[in-house]
């Protein structure tokens, strides 16, 4: 029997591959085998809304290609990190450092700790480089793109012969597409699209990663996810994002090992989505209650798509309004 402490991060252990996380794995697993034969290098971009589960996608590749402490010291194969809000070089490669481990990552300028990280990334044997947040190099405020940090990215990667990753909101298609250079050596983008319960493969798809996440949290016992009605008002709370099912199964978990009991309820996964949620839909606003009004799916799905869907000033959901 799993104790309070196993039971509360339970759900952070399981690992959904679901279609496109599954073609997303193996794009950049390609993309990875290109670089070790030190051939010109190959770019992807990951682009889709929050709570998709790109995140998720390069945890799981940093966690595949461990990083190993040897004698002669510390061997890195794929290095992640977050690009920082209104990036600069010295402040991306002060980030880079910082991750491989330098104690000086805070040192020196620009050009000296470009140096520094080349022989780093050369000496850790770093095949493939993975930044999150790739949006930050478009300024929204300005409508400018960082294009010394994008210049110099396409520098550091023609002379390392190393593969790029990129992780970001679809935005940062103007990035990419405003530097030529940079540009031609991407390839096609990876989409991790939120479900559609109007496709009936996505729909299916959706009930199967529920049925999976009822299974994986044993000894949890929860309400048949994937039955129709379960998946359905799911669907209508997370708008088909997965970071959303997990954030309120997490919630609805979390509460329950608290509270010492394995049993959750429609009612527990009702308080989840009310405590966990910063956005509410007008319409939307109880998908787990008894009275839900389901008479209209096909407007109900059209409401739940605006579940995190951001507007051009940055705001969720205010089309429902």
């Amino acid at each position: 029997m799993k104790d309070k402490q196993e039971l509360i991060f339970l759900i952070d252990s399981i690992l959904i591959k679901h279609g496109s996380f599954t073609e997303a794995v193996d794009r950049i697993d390609q993309c990875f085998s290109s670089a070790l034969f030190g051939s010109d290098p190959v770019c992807i971009a990951l682009l889709d809304e929050s709570r998709t589960g790109k995140t998720r996608v390069f945890e799981h590749i940093e966690s595949k290609y461990k990083r190993v402490r040897h004698d002669h010291g510390l061997e890195v194969p794929v290095l992640r990190v977050k690009v920082p809000s209104k990036p600069t070089v010295k402040g991306l490669v002060t980030v880079l450092l910082h991750s491989l481990g330098d104690p000086l990552f805070d040192k020196g300028t620009e050009n000296a700790k470009t140096i520094r990280l080349m022989t780093l990334l050369l000496a850790s044997k770093t095949k493939l480089l993975l930044l999150d947040e790739f949006q930050h190099f478009f300024d929204q405020a300005s409508e400018k793109v960082q294009h010394h940090v994008t210049d110099w990215l396409k520098i550091l990667i023609d002379d390392l012969k190393i593969g790029l990753v990129v992780a970001g909101m679809p935005s940062s298609r103007i990035i990419i597409n405003t530097n030529e250079q940079l540009a031609r050596r991407f390839q096609s983008p990876i989409n991790l699209n939120r479900f559609d319960w109007k496709i009936e493969k996505d729909r299916e798809e959706f009930k199967d990663v529920l049925y999976t996440l009822g299974v994986e949290l044993h000894p949890f016992k929860l309400p048949k996810l994937e039955s129709d009605n379960v998946a359905f008002r799911m669907y209508c709370a997370t708008g088909g994002l997965m970071g959303y099912v997990i954030k309120i199964l997490r919630e609805a978990t979390t509460r329950a090992a608290k509270l010492g009991t394995l049993s959750i309820s429609m009612k527990d996964l009702n308080i989840a989505h009310d405590n966990c949620m910063w956005e509410k839909i007008p319409g939307l606003n109880s998908p787990f209650i008894k009275s839900f009004n389901k008479n209209s799916p096909d407007e109900i799905i059209d409401l739940a798509k605006l579940i995190g869907v951001e507007d051009s000033q940055g705001s969720k959901g205010k089309k429902a309004a």
